[in-house]
């Protein structure tokens, strides 16, 4: 843990400046003009799907923002330069004197970087363009996305039974379910009523018998 108080106070090593992969405003030094130019075009691109997570996601997030640093994922959860990361966040929660009721106050600030060239981010923004309003469907596949990006930025889940709830919601759109109301219970027979088990056992158990009762006899048979 004291990694991170060291570098936030320590920001340059031997001419190179430290900085933290899990903060937001990252930089590789190797930027491009062309880089940035490409970044604006994306911004203007994702404003409708940027637009629809901020009003969606509420006080979830401080922003969504382009990012630049996301290979293959989808989106991912940074926080401010000088807020706690996923782990220091986890940590404090987790003192042995930590106040719970302080916990919201230590929760640090979170920017959603979403990756503009992912086929669910492009996606979504398609429908987003389309519909001012989402649909419950696109509704719950941002709510994932925010979701999944959380727990794979290793922070943790705070809603774990609106979480749960859209997951359902999701399998049920993939399923082509008409409702996940429950089945009705099924009907316990009595003891005294026959079945068509009963009777399907029945008839096997008379069937063998009579494909016994040949063999049995050949045998006595023989033995006369």
């Amino acid at each position: 843990p004291i990694d991170e108080y060291a570098v936030q106070n320590l920001p340059e090593f031997d001419g190179h400046r430290l900085q933290s992969i899990t903060k937001e405003n990252l930089k590789f030094g190797d930027e491009e003009d062309v880089d940035k130019k490409r970044a604006d075009l994306y911004k203007d691109q994702m404003q409708p799907l940027v637009k629809m997570i901020t009003k969606l996601l509420g006080d979830k997030v401080e922003k969504v923002v382009i990012s630049s640093r996301v290979a293959q994922a989808p989106a991912v959860m940074v926080t401010s330069q000088y807020g706690y990361s996923a782990n220091m966040e986890r940590i404090m929660r987790s003192q042995a004197f930590a106040d719970s009721s302080r916990s919201k106050f230590m929760a640090s600030k979170k920017t959603m970087e979403i990756n503009p060239r992912h086929p669910i981010v492009v996606e979504l923004n398609r429908r987003a363009t389309e519909a001012e309003t989402p649909d419950e469907e696109t509704a719950n596949m941002a709510w994932a996305l925010h979701d999944t990006a959380m727990l794979n930025s290793g922070f943790q889940m705070e809603d774990t039974k609106g979480f749960a709830q859209r997951m359902y919601r999701l399998l049920q759109s993939g399923m082509n379910l008409q409702s996940l109301e429950l089945e009705e219970p099924i009907e316990v027979p009595d003891d005294d009523e026959v079945t068509d088990e009963d009777l399907e056992a029945a008839e096997l158990e008379e069937e063998a018998e009579a494909e016994e009762e040949p063999a049995v006899a050949e045998e006595a048979k023989d033995e006369l």
